[in-house]
């Protein structure tokens, strides 16, 4: 593994606002460290400043799928991260809406299969196309008018096929009750990455993302999977997606929340550009020994020859010595 097993718990803590939780019993608890203070208990300001990762779906507040989070919450504080995958998963079955994230989901593998085809058609059009280009072309002088026409007639009805086949990007459809539906697939992935099934707290994270693409926490715990599993550049690219919209002025993120994201950030930095500098030496020296396979005809090797890295670029330059 890329770093200490303390990772895996990043952000997973059950905290609560101390002052409220010292006055009211009814505090919401969320897992990494939001918390929800009910609006009747707090003035208007409070209430503002107190929700963080809670959701704002207030018809859901008592709801048989807030129940059975409570109840996942409860198993998770005690480390009981097989009790609580079930309780979320209920969560997540009783949860109202027209839509489940598998849906979603669904619908986004269709649009990808939908964009491969069109890919397809491009390259089959744009291939047919360089082809007709080279054949030899015939003018009839006589008909210079009515072949302009042609001409023109096929330029634009390659314009609109052109516009029907271009990549268009999957937008999710809205969920009403998105904001708590990705924090039941969130939470469930958090005792995944617990029970160190990172391939399964990745899906759960991409459902918790797709029924609501502003979770930052989502991304930060799918980033601690492909962390987990050595594939920084996955990882540092949440952590950045993260750090974005917790810097969004409605995120609810306070500054110790942006602090660590941005530590995050930069291990991440550090460990993709050691992952990088390994991949050169690997690459340099697959391509040394071909070298050394040909220049073995001639007397030599590579050893006649010596790369030097440009500090600026990084990019190599070969002279013989």
């Amino acid at each position: 593994m890329s770093s200490s097993s303390q990772n895996t718990t990043q952000g997973f803590d059950l905290d609560a606002i101390s002052a409220a939780q010292a006055k009211h019993d009814d505090v919401v608890y969320e897992l990494g460290g939001g918390t929800t203070v009910p609006p009747s208990l707090s003035t208007p300001q409070e209430a503002q400043s107190s929700t963080t990762d809670h959701d704002h779906d207030a018809p859901l507040a008592e709801s048989e799928s807030e129940q059975f989070k409570k109840k996942g919450n409860e198993c998770f504080k005690e480390g009981n991260y097989l009790d609580a995958i079930d309780f979320y998963t209920d969560a997540i079955d009783a949860c109202p809406g027209s839509m489940t994230g598998q849906d979603i989901l669904d619908l986004k593998a269709k649009h990808e299969e939908q964009e491969r085809e069109k890919a397809n058609q491009r390259y089959q059009k744009d291939s047919n196309r360089r082809m007709a280009n080279r054949l030899p072309k015939t003018t009839d002088h006589g008909t210079e008018g009515s072949a302009a026409a042609v001409s023109a007639a096929a330029a634009e009805s390659e314009e609109e096929e052109r516009d029907d086949l271009a990549p268009t990007e999957f937008i999710p459809p809205p969920h009403e009750y998105g904001t708590n539906l990705s924090i039941y697939y969130s939470n469930k992935a958090a005792c995944l990455i617990h029970l160190q099934r990172y391939n399964d707290a990745i899906h759960d994270c991409d459902l918790a993302i797709l029924v609501n693409p502003n979770y930052a926490k989502a991304y930060i715990r799918r980033m601690t999977c492909y962390e987990q599993m050595e594939q920084t550049d996955s990882a540092l690219r949440d952590a950045k997606q993260a750090l974005e919209l917790s810097t969004n002025a409605n995120s609810g993120s306070n500054a110790k929340t942006k602090t660590d994201i941005r530590n995050h950030i930069k291990r991440l930095e550090k460990l993709e550009e050691a992952r990088m500098e390994k991949l050169k030496d690997e690459t340099m020296g697959k391509l040394k020994d071909l070298g050394n396979s040909i220049l073995g005809n001639f007397g030599m090797s590579m050893d006649n020859f010596k790369a030097d890295k440009d500090p600026n670029t990084g990019s190599y330059s070969i002279r013989m010595v």
